[in-house]
């Protein structure tokens, strides 16, 4: 991802399935790319398998490889979907990396949406979740909590023991707030949700250097750029500045391809 830019694409749960998110895509992409979808292909144990589609330039010009082709494959995630789908998908595309795809070759993989975007989001949910945690509201689920929790066991509290206990609770919490909002500034950061989402960005950058290494890449629209081709933090092509000058083109790479001396 182009981390100091904003991405476009639509949150989780926009599209109802796949199918209809890769309709999206593919449609904005057919002004770019010729399209050929579900390319059946084979791995290297003979095991076969097929692909959401592979994209060819309209027009080659500009780009490192002489016949410029490359795999896309998406993923609808889901609001809820957990981290072990999320690198199983990734997982999945490695594979395709290895593949020899019908009348392609190998191929370099594109993810869309970035199977990272969850780490850029978190910081917002964990902020919003912080809030929730000391808002008032909060303090009127505590005691309903603490009825639930006496009467559970056959006692009715009073709305003195009540309020007292929910209140405790309630000032604890402000006090881990507070505590968070502090550690966060004598770590040099504005507050704590500034820490979390540098601690995410961080992450993220390590995360698609290994994907990039691995020969996966991201397909997606940022703000100011358009649609994207990114591989390893470097723009491959955008919809608004074409292909990229880069020194590597589409093809999965084999080790690092540094020369030895």
């Amino acid at each position: 991802m182009r981390y100091g830019q904003k991405a476009l694409l639509p949150a989780p749960g926009t599209f109802p399935d796949e199918k209809a998110l890769a309709a999206f895509v593919l449609s904005k992409m057919n002004r770019w790319f010729h399209i050929e979808e579900q390319v059946p292909g084979r791995y290297w144990t003979g095991e076969e398998t097929r692909i959401d589609a592979v994209l060819r330039p309209r027009d080659p010009d500009g780009w490192h490889d002489a016949e410029p082709a490359f795999g896309i494959e998406f993923k609808n995630f889901a609001p809820n979907t957990s981290t072990g789908e999320r690198y199983g998908w990734v997982a999945q595309a490695v594979g395709y990396t290895q593949c020899q795809w019908q009348g392609y070759g190998r191929l370099g993989i594109f993810l869309c949406p970035s199977p990272l975007t969850w780490l850029l989001s978190r910081a917002e949910e964990i902020a919003t979740f912080r809030q929730r945690q000391i808002s008032p509201e909060m303090l009127e689920e505590e005691r309903q909590r603490v009825r639930k929790y006496g009467r559970r066991f056959g006692k009715e509290y009073s709305d003195a023991y009540v309020d007292a206990e929910a209140l405790i609770a309630h000032r604890r919490r402000l006090g881990e707030a507070s505590y968070e909002e502090f550690t966060a500034r004598a770590d040099g950061y504005a507050n704590a949700d500034a820490r979390e989402r540098e601690h995410d960005l961080r992450m993220a950058k390590e995360l698609t250097h290994v994907l990039g290494q691995l020969s996966i890449g991201e397909l997606m629209p940022y703000e100011d750029s358009g649609w994207t081709l990114m591989r390893a933090e470097s723009r491959l092509w955008s919809e608004h500045e074409g292909p990229a000058k880069v020194r590597y083109g589409l093809r999965p790479r084999i080790g690092s391809q540094r020369r030895r001396r």
